[in-house]
This record gives C-alpha cells, sequence and structure tokens, in this order.
C-alpha cells in the first residue's frame, strides 16, 4: 500500500485541527497532544476506509466511516483530550469542532 495513503489525509489532519485548535485557545503542549492524538487514530481510520472500500466500494465505506467510525474516533480523542490537555474546557465538543473541521478540510482538498 502506498504511504501517501496514509501522509496526506494526516498531514492536512494535523494542519486543519492544529489551526483549529489555535483559534479555541489551545497552546504548545496542548496542540502537541493534538498533533500525537491524530497520529494514533488518523492512519487507523484511513486504514479501515481503505479497507472497507475495497471490500464494500466507495460510497458504502464513506458512509461506514463517517457515520459509525468518525463518531468512534470522537469519543476516543475525547477520552484523551479529557484526561491530558491543560486548558480547561468541553472537551467532548472540541473533539466534535476539530473532527467537523478537519472532515470538511478534507472534502475540500
Amino acid at each position: 500500500m502506498n504511504i501517501e495513503i496514509y501522509l496526506k489525509p494526516l498531514i492536512l489532519t494535523i494542519i486543519f485541527e492544529c489551526i483549529a485548535g489555535f483559534l479555541l485557545g489551545l497552546r504548545n503542549k496542548d496542540i502537541v497532544l493534538v498533533i500525537m492524538v491524530n497520529i494514533i487514530t488518523n492512519p487507523l481510520l484511513v486504514y479501515i476506509c481503505v479497507t472497507l472500500m475495497y471490500y464494500l466500494g466507495i460510497d458504502k465505506a464513506y458512509l461506514i466511516t463517517y457515520l459509525l467510525l468518525e463518531p468512534i474516533v470522537i469519543v476516543v480523542e475525547w477520552l484523551i483530550y479529557r484526561q491530558y490537555l491543560s486548558k480547561k474546557m468541553n472537551y467532548l465538543l472540541l473533539s466534535v469542532i476539530l473532527n467537523i473541521v478537519s472532515i470538511i478540510g478534507g472534502l475540500i482538498c
């Protein structure tokens, strides 16, 4: 499998989510946490999505990814942010906003 399949979505996600996080008040180590969390969650999500595309086709794979897998990613990231972010905020809302920004940014690109 081509590494570009993983790098492009990961880099775009990191850029979009770091900018959004910065605009929401995250700084320094909290931005680093956003990067680290996405290094874990994004390639795994992309791998599952690509695998689903192979077996189910593009439309079904995207449907499953956005309706089932993305909410799981949001919850996992929320739990990590709740545990490790230094800035006090609504961590679930943060996770939702960052992931929505990432999805919209990815669709535009």
